[in-house]
């Protein structure tokens, strides 16, 4: 299997942290050989008082058998001396994180572990979720595309609430993965709504 002993970082972002079809890919990410080390993208100070932060905690190191890591910026600086991982994946990946590492500001501590991985040259995988009104979006999205090292989860809108959205197909992140792998972007990356599950 192409995944078999990859170093995967897998990038959660706070507010979008605890999705079960997540934890579902992750599992079977670990399934085909990839090591998994979880990574927490927080946005508050201390997201470790919620108790939907430390049940999600527990369930990603029983499926990964690592620690999660929240990134802080002391752990950011500590860390810049490591060796990249394989791949970086962040999922979900909301709208507006999406135009701030389009806009690569490495003054966010929440982008600077996957700045850094840009830079490095290795592949990032993004598992876009954004409103259907997100300003610039698909822009955001062509934008993206073009940078060599980045691949996205094919998505496509969706009502949600009786608002379209965007979505990613999480049932396509491990075939995504496995793709950006060898440097190949999964196709078609934009889905009709049809091709959505309901």
């Amino acid at each position: 299997m192409r995944l078999q002993g990859k170093q995967i970082g897998f990038a959660l972002p706070e507010g979008h942290f605890s999705l079960p079809a997540v934890l579902e890919e992750i599992r079977k990410l670990v399934a085909a050989g990839a090591e998994i080390y979880p990574l927490f993208l927080a946005t508050s100070d201390h997201p470790e008082t919620d108790e939907q932060y430390r049940e999600t905690k527990r369930l990603l190191e029983e499926i990964t058998g690592r620690e999660l890591v929240a990134t802080t910026l002391a752990e950011e600086v500590a860390g810049d001396n490591q060796a990249p991982f394989d791949l970086l994946v962040v999922a979900p990946c909301p709208g507006n994180f999406l135009a701030r590492l389009v806009n690569a500001r490495t003054t966010s501590v929440s982008l600077a572990k996957p700045v850094k991985h840009l830079q490095s040259g290795r592949p990032v995988v993004l598992a876009l979720v954004a409103n259907g009104d997100s300003e610039n979006l698909l822009q955001n999205v062509q934008q993206i595309l073009s940078l060599k090292s980045i691949f996205l989860v094919p998505f496509g809108p969706a009502l949600h609430g009786g608002k379209q959205i965007y979505l990613s197909r999480l049932d396509l992140l491990v075939e995504t993965v496995a793709h950006a792998i060898e440097e190949k972007q999964l196709e078609p990356v934009f889905l009709e709504s049809c091709w959505l599950p309901s």
